[in-house]
């Protein structure tokens, strides 16, 4: 497709839909999910990401008070913000005569922990609960960031440049900043298999309260599945999602949350530790060997 193409694309977001139109609004407009997995998603979070480490990179330079100071002013303003949206997003569900959205817009997600956990982050004084927290937003916390980038799932509801695409786009990238200039800047690098262990405790702290709350809110509300920390449905992949049906017809479908607390996230925790390990030891090696050459 030719440039013009692009540009005019761009440019209809000023004339077919204003930035705080609501979903309902935008889907009246014409809005079906048009910026999700296209190139200009893509390209917004491909760049995000550069950003997010060339940021990193220039903090190591700074002092590490600094750095918490950042991470002080986030743990503030990221609760703020997931405030206002969902109010936002309430208001129009319950102006359209959907109700309040008990099952899809609670901050019980494994990106919304960052509202809980960054504050031990920013506040924490090197105690336990600092450490598992800087291991969680690492590891798994990164995974939750990333897979946004890649998967934006707002998208499908809101163009990118909107209040509710952006609103989305800015929250994920922060997780994935928390993480990433954690490790740039050497405060918290995973070096060895304790970092697993140190990552889960968060998850399972969340996930003993998010797993009974998925089948208390969709048994009290009947409001149709509810899905939080992907611990009901797997978000239907298949599948997981198709195996949580079968179960489902048993009335197991419990078991599909265990599997996903004390299986799956251990497994993709491991696996982006590992993967950490790697990268780290790469820039490592990477930096030794410059050093050999300029001695």
């Amino acid at each position: 497709m030719s440039r013009a193409f692009y540009l005019l694309n761009f440019m209809n977001y000023f004339t077919d839909y204003n930035f705080f139109d609501d979903c309902y609004t935008l889907r009246r407009n014409g809005y079906q999910g048009q910026d999700k997995l296209s190139l200009l998603q893509f390209l917004v979070m491909g760049g995000l990401f550069l950003l997010i480490v060339l940021v990193s990179i220039l903090l190591r330079k700074v002092k590490k008070e600094k750095i918490f100071l950042i991470y002080k002013v986030l743990s503030i303003v990221i609760p703020l913000g997931e405030i206002i949206k969902i109010s936002y997003s309430s208001y129009f569900d319950i102006l359209n005569g959907e109700g309040f959205n008990w099952s899809g817009i609670l901050p019980l997600y494994t990106c919304s922990m960052v509202l809980y956990f960054l504050p031990f982050v920013a506040w924490g004084k090197g105690g336990k609960m600092q450490q598992f927290s800087m291991a969680f937003f690492t590891t798994i916390g990164l995974v939750a960031g990333l897979s946004n980038f890649v998967y934006l799932s707002a998208a499908g509801y809101y163009p990118i440049f909107s209040y509710g695409g952006l609103y989305s786009v800015v929250f994920h990238a922060l997780i994935v900043f928390v993480g990433v200039s954690l490790m740039i800047t050497g405060i918290y690098v995973p070096t060895d298999y304790k970092t697993i262990n140190r990552a889960l405790i968060p998850v399972f702290i969340f996930g003993a309260l998010v797993l009974p709350l998925n089948f208390v809110i969709m048994a009290a509300t009947r409001q149709g599945w509810t899905d939080y920390m992907l611990l009901v449905k797997a978000n239907g992949f298949s599948p997981f999602g198709d195996w949580s049906d079968w179960l489902g017809q048993y009335h197991l479908r419990f078991l599909f949350s265990f599997f996903m607390l004390f299986i799956v996230y251990p497994l993709a925790t491991a696996l982006i530790t590992y993967l950490d390990i790697g990268v780290v030891k790469l820039v490592q090696l990477t930096f030794h060997r410059k050093k050999e050459k300029t001695a």
